[in-house]
Protein backbone atom coordinates (compact mmCIF):
# COMPACT_ATOMS: atom_id res chain seq x y z
CA UNK A 1 0.00 0.00 0.00
CA UNK A 2 2.94 2.33 0.85
CA UNK A 3 4.16 1.70 -2.59
CA UNK A 4 1.23 2.82 -4.26
CA UNK A 5 0.90 6.30 -2.71
CA UNK A 6 3.99 7.24 -3.10
CA UNK A 7 3.59 6.16 -7.02
CA UNK A 8 0.75 8.20 -6.81
CA UNK A 9 2.55 11.44 -4.59
CA UNK A 10 5.06 11.17 -7.53
CA UNK A 11 3.26 11.10 -10.43
CA UNK A 12 1.14 14.08 -9.26
CA UNK A 13 4.16 16.06 -7.97
CA UNK A 14 5.97 15.81 -11.14
CA UNK A 15 4.79 18.58 -12.89
CA UNK A 16 6.33 21.28 -10.39
CA UNK A 17 9.62 19.52 -10.82
CA UNK A 18 9.93 19.09 -14.52
CA UNK A 19 10.68 22.03 -16.93
CA UNK A 20 8.18 22.25 -19.62
CA UNK A 21 9.88 20.15 -22.07
CA UNK A 22 10.16 17.04 -20.05
CA UNK A 23 6.23 17.36 -19.06
CA UNK A 24 5.91 17.15 -22.92
CA UNK A 25 8.35 14.05 -22.79
CA UNK A 26 5.93 12.99 -19.39
CA UNK A 27 2.81 13.29 -21.11
CA UNK A 28 4.37 11.14 -23.68
CA UNK A 29 5.53 8.56 -21.21
CA UNK A 30 1.79 8.08 -20.42
CA UNK A 31 0.70 8.13 -23.47
CA UNK A 32 3.41 5.33 -24.76
CA UNK A 33 2.85 3.53 -20.93
CA UNK A 34 -0.80 3.21 -21.74
CA UNK A 35 -0.34 2.13 -25.57
CA UNK A 36 2.37 -0.60 -24.55
CA UNK A 37 0.12 -2.14 -22.10
CA UNK A 38 -2.56 -2.52 -23.89
CA UNK A 39 -0.53 -4.48 -26.35
CA UNK A 40 0.49 -6.70 -23.52
CA UNK A 41 -2.87 -7.69 -22.47
CA UNK A 42 -2.66 -9.31 -26.07
CA UNK A 43 0.72 -10.34 -25.60
CA UNK A 44 2.09 -11.58 -22.41
CA UNK A 45 -1.82 -12.26 -21.20
CA UNK A 46 -3.01 -13.64 -24.45
CA UNK A 47 -0.22 -15.30 -26.14
CA UNK A 48 -1.23 -13.13 -29.46
CA UNK A 49 1.53 -11.68 -31.00
CA UNK A 50 0.34 -8.61 -33.44
CA UNK A 51 2.58 -7.07 -35.76
CA UNK A 52 -0.71 -4.50 -36.25
CA UNK A 53 -1.42 -3.20 -32.71
CA UNK A 54 -0.44 0.63 -34.18
CA UNK A 55 -3.44 0.52 -36.77
CA UNK A 56 -5.67 1.33 -33.74
CA UNK A 57 -2.98 3.84 -31.79
CA UNK A 58 -3.27 5.56 -35.36
CA UNK A 59 -7.38 5.23 -35.07
CA UNK A 60 -7.49 6.86 -31.81
CA UNK A 61 -5.29 9.35 -32.81
CA UNK A 62 -7.72 10.51 -36.51
CA UNK A 63 -10.46 10.28 -34.24
CA UNK A 64 -9.40 12.53 -32.01
CA UNK A 65 -8.10 14.89 -34.88
CA UNK A 66 -11.70 14.24 -36.93
CA UNK A 67 -13.70 15.28 -33.61
CA UNK A 68 -11.59 18.62 -33.16
CA UNK A 69 -11.01 19.91 -36.84
CA UNK A 70 -14.00 18.96 -38.50
CA UNK A 71 -17.00 17.99 -36.45
CA UNK A 72 -18.15 21.25 -36.49
CA UNK A 73 -18.53 21.47 -32.68
CA UNK A 74 -17.63 24.30 -30.17
CA UNK A 75 -13.58 23.39 -28.94
CA UNK A 76 -14.46 22.55 -25.46
CA UNK A 77 -17.23 20.01 -26.45
CA UNK A 78 -15.19 18.72 -29.31
CA UNK A 79 -12.43 18.15 -26.72
CA UNK A 80 -14.46 16.20 -24.50
CA UNK A 81 -16.12 14.17 -26.48
CA UNK A 82 -12.59 13.17 -27.78
CA UNK A 83 -11.85 9.94 -25.21
CA UNK A 84 -15.04 8.81 -26.01
CA UNK A 85 -14.93 9.33 -29.75
CA UNK A 86 -10.89 7.41 -29.69
CA UNK A 87 -12.14 4.73 -27.18
CA UNK A 88 -15.84 3.70 -29.85
CA UNK A 89 -14.04 3.97 -33.04
CA UNK A 90 -10.64 2.08 -32.01
CA UNK A 91 -13.46 -0.49 -30.22
CA UNK A 92 -15.49 -0.43 -33.44
CA UNK A 93 -12.19 -1.10 -35.81
CA UNK A 94 -11.06 -3.74 -32.88
CA UNK A 95 -14.60 -5.46 -33.53
CA UNK A 96 -14.16 -5.98 -37.31
CA UNK A 97 -10.42 -6.72 -37.32
CA UNK A 98 -10.83 -9.10 -34.46
CA UNK A 99 -13.79 -11.14 -36.13
CA UNK A 100 -11.34 -12.18 -38.73
CA UNK A 101 -7.87 -12.63 -36.16
CA UNK A 102 -8.52 -14.40 -33.63
CA UNK A 103 -9.71 -17.35 -36.24
CA UNK A 104 -6.12 -17.95 -36.99
CA UNK A 105 -2.99 -17.93 -34.59
CA UNK A 106 0.36 -18.01 -34.51
CA UNK A 107 2.67 -16.42 -37.43
CA UNK A 108 -1.41 -16.20 -39.44
CA UNK A 109 -2.53 -13.71 -36.87
CA UNK A 110 0.35 -11.83 -36.52
CA UNK A 111 0.48 -11.24 -40.65
CA UNK A 112 -2.90 -10.72 -41.01
CA UNK A 113 -2.70 -7.79 -38.16
CA UNK A 114 0.32 -6.98 -40.71
CA UNK A 115 -2.08 -6.84 -44.04
CA UNK A 116 -5.54 -5.02 -41.98
CA UNK A 117 -3.01 -2.27 -40.55
CA UNK A 118 -0.73 -1.35 -44.02
CA UNK A 119 -4.78 -1.39 -45.07
CA UNK A 120 -5.61 1.47 -43.08
CA UNK A 121 -2.03 2.66 -43.44
CA UNK A 122 -3.20 3.07 -47.35
CA UNK A 123 -6.44 4.25 -46.52
CA UNK A 124 -5.05 7.18 -44.33
CA UNK A 125 -2.58 7.94 -47.17
CA UNK A 126 -5.13 8.32 -49.95
CA UNK A 127 -7.90 9.23 -48.01
CA UNK A 128 -6.77 13.32 -48.90
CA UNK A 129 -10.24 14.95 -48.06
CA UNK A 130 -10.27 13.25 -44.67
CA UNK A 131 -7.45 12.83 -43.35
CA UNK A 132 -5.21 15.27 -44.87
CA UNK A 133 -3.09 12.44 -46.85
CA UNK A 134 0.95 12.56 -46.44
CA UNK A 135 0.19 16.14 -44.56
CA UNK A 136 -1.72 14.60 -41.78
CA UNK A 137 -3.70 16.98 -39.60
CA UNK A 138 -1.94 19.30 -37.36
CA UNK A 139 -3.02 22.33 -35.56
CA UNK A 140 -4.71 20.03 -32.90
CA UNK A 141 -4.90 22.31 -29.89
CA UNK A 142 -6.58 21.29 -26.12
CA UNK A 143 -8.97 24.62 -25.47
CA UNK A 144 -8.04 27.20 -22.78
CA UNK A 145 -5.67 26.17 -20.23
CA UNK A 146 -5.10 22.21 -20.86
CA UNK A 147 -3.28 24.15 -24.44
CA UNK A 148 -0.04 24.41 -21.69
CA UNK A 149 1.89 20.87 -20.54
CA UNK A 150 1.04 21.59 -16.88
CA UNK A 151 -2.31 20.93 -16.63
CA UNK A 152 -3.09 18.78 -19.87
CA UNK A 153 -0.52 16.47 -17.92
CA UNK A 154 -2.71 16.12 -15.31
CA UNK A 155 -5.98 15.54 -18.27
CA UNK A 156 -3.29 12.70 -19.25
CA UNK A 157 -3.01 10.68 -15.93
CA UNK A 158 -7.37 11.52 -15.07
CA UNK A 159 -7.48 9.13 -18.55
CA UNK A 160 -4.29 6.68 -17.83
CA UNK A 161 -4.66 5.62 -14.71
CA UNK A 162 -8.71 4.44 -14.60
CA UNK A 163 -7.89 2.79 -18.09
CA UNK A 164 -4.57 0.64 -16.63
CA UNK A 165 -7.02 0.22 -13.45
CA UNK A 166 -9.06 -1.24 -15.70
CA UNK A 167 -6.90 -3.28 -17.05
CA UNK A 168 -5.56 -4.41 -13.96
CA UNK A 169 -9.00 -5.44 -12.57
CA UNK A 170 -9.13 -7.67 -15.60
CA UNK A 171 -6.15 -9.58 -16.00
CA UNK A 172 -6.71 -10.19 -12.51
CA UNK A 173 -9.95 -11.61 -13.00
CA UNK A 174 -11.31 -15.12 -13.81
CA UNK A 175 -11.47 -13.90 -17.21
CA UNK A 176 -7.49 -13.29 -16.40
CA UNK A 177 -6.52 -16.45 -15.79
CA UNK A 178 -8.30 -17.93 -18.04
CA UNK A 179 -6.62 -16.08 -20.84
CA UNK A 180 -3.27 -17.13 -19.07
CA UNK A 181 -4.76 -20.56 -19.62
CA UNK A 182 -5.75 -19.83 -23.09
CA UNK A 183 -1.54 -18.37 -23.62
CA UNK A 184 -0.43 -22.12 -22.38
CA UNK A 185 -2.62 -24.59 -23.96
CA UNK A 186 -6.01 -22.81 -25.76
CA UNK A 187 -7.38 -26.90 -27.05
CA UNK A 188 -7.36 -27.87 -23.93
CA UNK A 189 -9.26 -24.40 -22.63
CA UNK A 190 -11.64 -25.33 -25.37
CA UNK A 191 -12.34 -28.94 -24.31
CA UNK A 192 -13.52 -27.84 -20.88
CA UNK A 193 -16.06 -25.73 -22.51
CA UNK A 194 -14.69 -22.59 -22.63
CA UNK A 195 -15.41 -20.54 -25.86
CA UNK A 196 -12.13 -19.65 -26.78
CA UNK A 197 -12.20 -17.59 -29.94
CA UNK A 198 -15.03 -15.20 -27.81
CA UNK A 199 -12.54 -14.65 -24.92
CA UNK A 200 -10.01 -13.57 -27.92
CA UNK A 201 -12.04 -11.16 -29.56
CA UNK A 202 -13.11 -9.65 -26.22
CA UNK A 203 -9.44 -9.13 -25.53
CA UNK A 204 -8.77 -7.73 -28.62
CA UNK A 205 -11.44 -4.91 -27.94
CA UNK A 206 -10.21 -4.08 -25.13
CA UNK A 207 -7.00 -3.80 -26.36
CA UNK A 208 -7.88 -1.94 -29.31
CA UNK A 209 -9.53 0.47 -27.40
CA UNK A 210 -7.16 1.20 -25.08
CA UNK A 211 -4.33 1.64 -27.69
CA UNK A 212 -6.91 4.16 -29.43
CA UNK A 213 -6.89 6.43 -26.02
CA UNK A 214 -3.31 6.43 -26.16
CA UNK A 215 -3.36 7.23 -29.48
CA UNK A 216 -5.68 10.04 -28.52
CA UNK A 217 -3.63 11.93 -25.60
CA UNK A 218 -0.59 11.29 -27.63
CA UNK A 219 -2.19 13.28 -30.61
CA UNK A 220 -3.92 16.23 -29.10
CA UNK A 221 0.03 16.47 -26.84
CA UNK A 222 1.80 16.37 -30.21
CA UNK A 223 -0.69 18.67 -31.84
CA UNK A 224 -0.87 16.50 -35.06
CA UNK A 225 -1.51 12.78 -36.64
CA UNK A 226 -0.32 11.50 -39.70
CA UNK A 227 -0.22 8.32 -41.88
CA UNK A 228 3.08 6.99 -40.62
CA UNK A 229 1.56 6.08 -37.17
CA UNK A 230 -0.32 3.81 -38.74
CA UNK A 231 2.97 2.31 -40.55
CA UNK A 232 4.01 -1.02 -40.43
CA UNK A 233 7.20 0.19 -38.88
CA UNK A 234 5.09 1.50 -35.71
CA UNK A 235 3.65 -1.29 -34.66
CA UNK A 236 7.72 -2.03 -33.69
CA UNK A 237 7.07 -0.22 -30.88
CA UNK A 238 4.96 -1.68 -28.57
CA UNK A 239 6.99 -4.78 -29.33
CA UNK A 240 9.82 -3.66 -27.92
CA UNK A 241 8.67 -1.21 -25.30
CA UNK A 242 6.80 -4.56 -23.31
CA UNK A 243 9.70 -6.92 -23.63
CA UNK A 244 12.22 -4.21 -22.48
CA UNK A 245 10.00 -3.72 -19.34
CA UNK A 246 8.82 -7.82 -18.95
CA UNK A 247 5.79 -9.02 -20.44
CA UNK A 248 5.19 -11.40 -17.78
CA UNK A 249 4.72 -8.99 -15.57
CA UNK A 250 1.75 -6.22 -14.91
CA UNK A 251 3.53 -2.75 -14.89
CA UNK A 252 6.48 -4.15 -17.21
CA UNK A 253 5.47 -2.38 -20.33
CA UNK A 254 5.17 0.83 -18.36
CA UNK A 255 8.80 0.65 -17.60
CA UNK A 256 9.80 -0.18 -20.70
CA UNK A 257 7.82 2.31 -22.47
CA UNK A 258 9.53 4.91 -20.30
CA UNK A 259 12.68 3.59 -20.56
CA UNK A 260 12.48 3.63 -24.43
CA UNK A 261 11.00 7.02 -24.15
CA UNK A 262 13.82 8.82 -22.19
CA UNK A 263 16.42 6.74 -23.96
CA UNK A 264 15.22 7.61 -27.62
CA UNK A 265 15.40 11.67 -26.34
CA UNK A 266 18.16 11.65 -24.85
CA UNK A 267 20.41 9.67 -27.21
CA UNK A 268 19.25 11.48 -30.45
CA UNK A 269 19.83 15.11 -29.02
CA UNK A 270 23.61 13.94 -29.13
CA UNK A 271 23.67 11.85 -32.21
CA UNK A 272 22.32 11.71 -35.58
CA UNK A 273 22.95 7.52 -35.42
CA UNK A 274 20.38 7.01 -32.60
CA UNK A 275 18.62 4.53 -33.98
CA UNK A 276 21.87 2.23 -34.23
CA UNK A 277 22.53 3.53 -30.49
CA UNK A 278 19.32 2.13 -29.55
CA UNK A 279 19.07 -0.63 -31.77
CA UNK A 280 22.41 -1.58 -29.60
CA UNK A 281 20.96 -0.98 -26.19
CA UNK A 282 17.77 -2.91 -27.20
CA UNK A 283 19.44 -5.87 -27.97
CA UNK A 284 22.04 -5.16 -24.83
CA UNK A 285 19.02 -5.43 -22.65
CA UNK A 286 16.88 -8.27 -24.38
CA UNK A 287 20.25 -10.64 -24.18
CA UNK A 288 21.36 -9.82 -20.67
CA UNK A 289 17.72 -9.23 -18.97
CA UNK A 290 15.29 -12.03 -21.24
CA UNK A 291 12.50 -11.36 -18.46
CA UNK A 292 12.99 -7.67 -18.85
CA UNK A 293 13.60 -4.68 -16.46
CA UNK A 294 10.46 -5.52 -14.04
CA UNK A 295 11.95 -9.35 -14.23
CA UNK A 296 15.54 -8.13 -13.52
CA UNK A 297 14.57 -5.76 -10.82
CA UNK A 298 12.07 -8.56 -9.02
CA UNK A 299 15.26 -11.23 -9.13
CA UNK A 300 17.57 -8.52 -7.75
CA UNK A 301 15.31 -7.96 -4.84
CA UNK A 302 14.22 -11.64 -4.04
Amino acid sequence: MTRWVLAALVLLGLPFALSEFWLFIAIEVLAFALYAMSFNVLLGYGGMLSFGHAAFFGVGGYAAALVMKKAGLPAGVAFALVPLAALVVSAAFAVVIGYFSVHRSGIYFAMLMFAFQMLLYTLALKATGVTGGDDGMTGLKPPGLLARPFYYYYYALALVVPALYVLYRVVSSPFGYTLRALRANPRRVQYIGVNVRAHQLATFVLSGALAGLAGAIFALSSGNVFPGWLNWTASATPIVMAVMGGVHTFLGPAVGAAVYVVLEVLISGHTEYWPLAMGVIIVALVLLMPEGLSGFARRKAA
